[in-house]
């Protein structure tokens, strides 16, 4: 029988060769320039709300090989990696049909939007697949459905399949005990689909959404250069950041 830790570190090197493929399509597809701002633009904001929700209490990722800030390195890259897939998809998808190319000649706004629901639509799909798996193998850890548990102490994880003891437990800090005052009694996220606590799902639509529709719409602008479409993207994912973290962390649903 194979170790279980053949199976986690399976899933990081999968994942980073996900992740370099897709970014090695992208700068044969779309250029250099398209490439740096997109995946730059959804690895930091990935980077910064999953860490918040780390260093929350929320869930922990541990015993992966390499981490950055309180994550996975694998986790925003390869998050990166299925939205470009997905948005690629319904790009291809949806733009080659004629009612669609006719919305395009009214207003722009339309089919964006209706190209960032798909995608959003997709993505939460996939996630309801992934997340409780995931959460089988120990592969991300969601704090326990219990009276007063609000984040994820020492002897709440039993590291049955991994090695690497890397983020057992929430890690002290300011962040921690700001969202702590939004978990005064009772249980953290008691509503829960297939394991997982609702508002993930809710928050993995709203993400997508936002990061699809942002970044479409700003390509749309046919008539700025690479420079202004990077900076607005950048400057719009530092706003997005905090808006996206409270969404995720602090509904107690």
């Amino acid at each position: 029988m194979l170790d279980p830790t053949f199976f986690k570190n399976a899933f990081e090197v999968n994942l980073f060769i996900l992740f370099g493929a897709c970014l090695l399509h992208s700068l044969i597809t779309h250029g250099w320039q398209r490439t740096t701002r997109e995946f730059t633009a959804g690895f930091i904001l990935t980077l910064f709300c999953e860490t918040t929700g780390v260093l929350s209490g929320a869930y922990v990722y541990p015993g992966f090989n390499f981490y950055i800030l309180s994550v996975p390195f694998v986790n925003p890259a390869a998050w990166v990696a299925l939205i470009y897939i997905i948005m690629h998809i319904s790009s291809f998808i949806l733009e080659s049909k004629s009612w669609f190319k006719g919305l395009k000649k009214e207003s722009i706004i339309i089919p964006i939007f209706a190209l960032a629901f798909v995608d959003a639509t997709i993505a939460l799909g996939l996630d309801l697949i992934l997340d409780p798996l995931a959460s089988i193998y120990n592969w991300w850890i969601w704090v326990p459905v219990k009276k007063g548990i609000y984040y994820i102490d020492e002897g709440m994880i039993d590291p049955y399949n991994f090695k690497n003891l890397t983020f057992l437990t929430t890690p002290e800090g300011p962040v921690k005990e700001f969202f702590s005052n939004y978990f005064i009694e009772g249980f953290r996220y008691p509503t829960r689909l297939l394991g997982i606590p609702l508002i993930n799902f809710i928050a993995w639509f709203i993400f997508v959404f936002c990061f699809s529709f942002q970044f479409r719409h700003i390509e749309s602008k046919t008539h700025w250069n690479h420079t202004k479409k990077t900076m607005v993207l950048w400057l719009l994912i530092i706003v997005n950041i905090p808006i996206l973290c409270f969404i995720l962390i602090a509904p107690n649903i």
